[in-house]
């Protein structure tokens, strides 16, 4: 059970969204949800929900909201298969019963406070970032709640300056060039995000763009609040005219997940040829031997694109031809068989796709001395990068697939790459290491009505 609040007001259950009912109703649900685990007084849910402005007799209109959450709660719960989530009665007030973590608010809370090395923060702050989905609390209104999205909002900020400042330190500039323009466009009077942004840039080779950048918000901040840039971004600006280095810590690897004697990479392909129509036979061959083979206990042998294909059209008339039940019970048990899986962006679209994809590659041992440049040039691309498709990205390593998915829409989301007749010739990464499958297009395939790929999985 999953309690969304970065965004629109929304309870998911087995992979299912429900409905939460009026505005009014979630009001009364999110005056529960901030103090979970916490008894909220009767007068304080009413303050909250009605702004000073309440009902003849909001204590009635209250209980009545209470009821129907109640009832909103029992209904996740036996879709989920867990222990109902309880209102009960605390004093003058009342408490929701339920696992602050299951609240994206407290998750966030929790994960952008996380501590360990470097990496670990890094990790954490990124996926605590990941948890927006838009502007909260979308469709409740009120001052309340709009004390919220801006208290909301300034963690949200702080917690991306602390990603970016860590990143930098471990010498990752290019992902903070990605990830940073949008954040910045919605922070526009934000000086150490925008001195994070063109340090960044500068690190990256694109000192020109950093300058430009600086004129920009200088202009900007003249505007809007007559004031000149701030120490940090003047002291950036200097460094910038000077062309000297910006102090930047060592690119960190994570140790590689293969052994010593593995294959080297391929040389690196120009720039220009874009890496999405590469990397998809490698995952496609991978994915076709686990559905049609069962056990896979190591990376199927390189295979032309064409016989991948034909694999996932038997897999297809399998389930075509009135035996599902036997086609399902055969990917369920290759899922579970190769039973790791790591989903990186559940959001659709969020702005931290590619830091998280390419993070996870790190993670999993990709070396990326030779394609870094390459992956990160195609990602940042709005115009190359196909957004739909790739917007549920999962690398085969750390959580397990415990539903049994239609593989054989991989296929189908990229174009066949012109030349190429093997993973080999199709990657420009470690094929190794990179077992990663996109995975969309369920709607149109198969006739579900899904929006994440979490519904896909069973609780």
């Amino acid at each position: 059970m999953e309690f969304r609040l970065f965004g629109e007001v929304q309870v998911w259950s087995a992979g299912r969204s429900l409905s939460v009912g009026t505005p009014r109703q979630q009001a009364v649900l999110v005056a529960l949800l901030v103090d979970a685990r916490r008894p909220v007084a009767i007068d304080t849910l009413v303050d909250r929900v009605w702004d000073g402005s309440p009902p003849a007799d909001p204590r009635a209109v209250l209980y009545s909201h209470l009821s129907r959450i109640r009832r909103l709660l029992a209904q996740a719960a036996t879709f989920s298969g867990e222990e109902e989530a309880r209102i009960v009665r605390r004093h003058a007030g009342y408490m929701l019963d339920i696992d602050p973590d299951s609240v994206d608010v407290h998750r966030f809370r929790r994960l952008s406070e996380q501590g360990g090395d470097d990496e670990q923060r890094a990790a954490a702050l990124a996926e605590a970032l990941a948890l927006w989905r838009g502007t909260p609390l979308g469709g409740v209104h009120g001052e309340w709640a709009a004390r919220l999205r801006s208290g909301w909002s300034g963690r949200r900020l702080d917690a991306a300056v602390r990603w970016a400042r860590i990143e930098l330190d471990l010498g990752r500039p290019a992902a903070v060039v990605t990830t940073l323009p949008d954040l910045a466009a919605e922070y526009p009077l934000a000086e150490p995000l925008e001195a994070l942004f063109m340090r960044a840039l500068h690190a990256t080779g694109r000192g020109a763009e950093a300058l430009d950048r600086y004129t920009a918000v200088r202009r900007h901040l003249a505007d809007e609040l007559g004031t000149d840039p701030g120490p940090e971004l003047r002291a950036v600006h200097r460094t910038l005219l000077e062309d000297e280095p910006l102090p930047s810590a060592p690119p960190r690897r994570a140790p590689a997940l293969v052994s010593a004697t593995a294959v080297p990479p391929p040389p690196p392909p120009p720039l220009p040829m874009p890496v999405r129509r590469r990397a998809p036979a490698v995952l496609v061959t991978l994915l076709a031997a686990l559905v049609l083979q069962g056990d896979v206990t190591a990376p199927p042998a390189p295979q032309p694109v064409e016989h991948v294909q034909a694999l996932f059209a038997a897999a297809r008339k399998l389930h075509h031809d009135g035996k599902a039940t036997e086609a399902q019970a055969k990917l369920a048990d290759a899922a579970r068989r190769y039973d790791d899986l790591l989903d990186l962006d559940p959001g659709r679209n969020g702005p931290l796709l590619a830091p998280a994809v390419v993070e996870a590659l790190r993670w999993a041992g990709v070396d990326f001395s030779v394609a870094e440049a390459s992956v990160w040039s195609w990602l940042a691309s709005k115009e190359s990068t196909p957004y739909p498709a790739i917007s549920q990205v999962f690398l085969l390593r750390g959580w397990r697939l415990r539903a049994p998915v239609f593989l054989d829409v991989i296929v189908w989301n990229y174009e066949q790459a012109p030349g190429v007749t093997s993973p080999r010739e199709a990657a420009d990464v470690r094929i190794d290491v990179l077992e990663a499958a996109v995975i969309e297009g369920s709607n149109s395939r198969h006739g579900t009505h899904v929006r994440e790929f979490g519904q896909l999985l069973e609780p």
